[in-house]
């Protein structure tokens, strides 16, 4: 196919665009599998905006799943900020509690502390004490902690962890030996959770070994021999294993406080402890799992989560309440990902074919994407199911977006093409209108009243050049002629309504209006360029013995005038009718008898008043016209120096019309002077003062002039 130069713009775009629509079907397709094979590239998978949509999208089920019921089988005690405050509890309650004595001294406490704590949430029933406290160094009260670890190690879970190393694996830190029981590892629980990608805590790992998680390339096989704090404490108060399951979704029952919040110093207090509906002797200890964990901002156990910040105790309560409620979410097969991007990438090229209009396409579109979002969430809330939902809502945005760009891409190419074509027939300003708003054309097509500016501008004398010139000749001057004509009226958004012969009609606020002001503004600002371009090209013309001298006559009008497409079915034509049209062709005639080359009717006048310097000419009855109009030729814009001689010029208009005959003569005779006797307005002026000093005019007289000739 030739796409040469010499096809023109015009045509390249036609054949690109019937190209484009014969192969629409396969160029979509083959985006949807371009998406669709995005979504499971390497690329995807290490771009981090996306996957960091992807967490985001969980925290988003998260909240409009809202909140769930804790476990009643677990309970918090917190080291909270009061409980390191020393004095905040009573003098008489420090006495008959030696752990409240020990928490007087400065943090961290002698470790006889969680030693009396754990014997005395176990004689309250507590079935389980989980210590999020990690007990690394040695320190005072280890013998105390010691003995309740070996008295109670089925019952009493502590805390290790697994702590990052310079290189890329991670190190197993395990309590200190001096406070482990023969068991050993019978009473130890990893505490550590790894965050995802933007250091939010989702997912929690139940089991594990020192070689997996030093490097995990080499040791994934490794027997699994470390168990989840959190795991830990539900299977020694279930009885059974937890599953060994990595990299498990936590669902997260809610935000922090979910597990009321006991204040460690509070379970010491005896008044409290006896008394209080909230302990009751203990009984709200009684067969829980108790976790015991630092609450106080001073400790930065504070983590991320789909629920906000949240304290470290309270996501292994957290997580312990979903096991113990069997609510664990689960991620759904491998294969679901593909397979839903893959089906949204369809489903998007199916929308994109079935549906034409682009509106309604984006609408199926966004009802695609949401129906999808609905489900994604129903299998969260229902069966527990976690969905990928960027990948396929990526396929359906790509390919549904293309699809949408690729039309309009067409259209454009499809409009340029015809405005290409119909700038050739009809107006700019008509072009627009036509293919920017079908419904604007239609009403414009019933017809309807406007106040337009209309200018019209006919060179004078063309019927003897037509019968002395050589039509060649002619022909291509007008075209020369008729170029800069028209870019005056193009350069200042006026319609290029018609050409009548070697006459030029054009129109403001028919097609488009920024107000009357500014439309009027418009028109004559193009006729003072049209004046210079004329002389301009007669400059040039000079030296051509092909060309002529030419002269115009340019009339401008404001009116009302009905705007309309006019003429056959089979040939019709956008254009205004109307008084409005047919004075400012008058007064393009008019300007031969003022011997003039731009005559400005009244109201444009008053319309422009302050933008242009203007020379009152008469006020004057149009053939076939009862009403006389004021009549002006514009000198130049608002920043025209003003001559000598116009103020004068407009004085003695003044006596004229007041009918001072005599001595408006006087002045119209020295602003003849002043312009070298040579002034046809002065002169006219003169001719008619003269005639009424010896026939004055009527008694009721206006000071008009009535024209004969059209």
């Amino acid at each position: 196919m030739n796409w040469s130069l010499k096809d023109g713009t015009g045509e390249r775009r036609r054949r690109l665009s019937h190209l484009l629509r014969k192969y629409r079907t396969a160029i979509l397709i083959a985006v949807g599998a371009v998406a669709f094979v995005v979504t499971q590239s390497g690329w995807y998978k290490r771009f981090t905006p996306l996957q960091r949509v992807e967490l985001s999208s969980l925290g988003f089920r998260f909240h409009f799943r809202g909140y769930t019921d804790p476990s009643p089988n677990i309970v918090v005690v917190g080291v909270e900020e009061s409980s390191l405050i020393p004095g905040n509890v009573g003098e008489k309650d420090r006495v008959e509690s030696e752990a409240l004595q020990l928490m007087q001294k400065p943090f961290p406490w002698s470790r006889k502390v969680y030693a009396l704590l754990v014997e005395r949430l176990i004689a309250s029933g507590a079935k389980v004490v989980a210590l999020d406290v990690l007990f690394f160094d040695e320190k005072e009260g280890n013998e105390e902690l010691a003995a309740v670890l070996k008295k109670y190690h089925d019952r009493v879970v502590i805390g290790s962890r697994f702590a990052p190393t310079e290189a890329s694996g991670q190190i197993y830190e395990t309590p200190c030996a001096a406070i482990l029981p023969a068991e050993g590892r019978g009473v130890v629980g990893y505490v550590t959770f790894w965050p995802d990608s933007d250091g939010a805590i989702r997912r929690v790992t139940y089991h594990t070994s020192e070689l997996r998680e030093h490097d995990e390339r080499r040791f994934a096989d490794d027997p699994e021999n470390l168990t989840a704090f959190n795991a830990f404490a539900v299977e020694k108060f279930t009885g059974k294993p937890v599953p060994p399951l990595h990299d498990q979704l936590i669902n997260f029952q809610g935000p922090a406080g979910m597990y009321p919040h006991v204040p460690i110093e509070e379970v010491f207090i005896d008044r409290l402890f006896k008394n209080s509906r909230q302990f009751e002797f203990g009984k709200i200890f009684r067969d829980k799992i108790v976790f015991v964990g630092p609450i106080a901002e001073v400790f930065h156990d504070v983590h991320n989560t789909n629920y906000g910040m949240m304290p470290g105790v309270d996501i292994h309560a957290q997580v312990a309440g979903s096991l113990l409620q069997g609510t664990r979410l689960r991620d759904a097969p491998g294969w679901s990902g593909p397979a839903l991007a893959l089906a949204m990438a369809a489903l998007s090229i199916l929308g994109s074919l079935a549906v034409s209009h682009a509106i309604w396409r984006s609408a199926c579109f966004v009802a695609l994407g949401a129906g999808f979002v609905l489900l994604s969430q129903w299998l969260f809330v229902g069966p527990r199911l976690v969905v990928p939902m960027v990948p396929p809502l990526f396929a359906l945005v790509c390919t549904g977006a293309f699809s949408v760009l690729f039309d309009f891409l067409i259209e454009q190419w499809e409009r340029a093409r015809i405005r290409t074509v119909l700038d050739k027939y009809v107006s700019k300003n008509v072009a627009e209108l036509v293919l920017a708003d079908s419904r604007s054309f239609e009403e414009s097509l019933r017809g309807r009243k406007k106040a337009v500016t209309t200018l019209f501008s006919d060179i004078r004398g063309f019927t003897t050049m037509t019968e002395t010139t050589d039509p060649h000749k002619l022909v291509a001057q007008l075209n020369e002629y008729f170029l800069k004509m028209v870019d005056g009226v193009l350069r200042e958004g006026g319609t290029l309504q018609k050409f009548i012969g070697d006459a030029i009609m054009a129109v403001w606020g028919d097609t488009h209006s920024h107000g009357p002001e500014d439309d009027a503004s418009r028109a004559v600002r193009a006729a003072l360029q049209m004046r210079a371009m004329l002389a301009a090209l007669n400059g040039q013309w000079k030296t051509d013995p092909a060309r002529v001298e030419l002269k115009s006559g340019i009339g401008i009008n404001h009116g009302e005038v009905i705007v309309g497409n006019i003429g056959h079915p089979l040939r019709m034509e956008f254009t205004v009718l109307g008084d409005g049209i047919n004075t400012a062709a008058r007064l393009e005639s008019a300007t031969k008898q003022f011997d003039c080359d731009i005559l400005v009717g009244g109201q444009v006048e008053e319309l422009t008043r302050g933008k242009f310097l203007y020379r009152r000419v008469d006020l004057v009855k149009l053939k076939g016209k009862t009403k006389p109009v004021e009549v002006f030729i514009p000198l130049g814009d608002a920043g025209t120096q003003a001559p000598g001689w116009l103020e004068g010029y407009h004085r003695a208009i003044g006596l004229y019309r007041r009918g001072a005959f005599p001595e408006a003569a006087e002045i119209f005779k020295s602003v003849n002077s002043d312009l070298g006797d040579g002034d046809f307005l002065s002169a006219m002026y003169l001719a008619r003062c003269e005639t009424y000093a010896h026939t004055p005019p009527p008694a009721d007289w206006d000071g008009s002039h009535t024209l004969t000739e059209k």
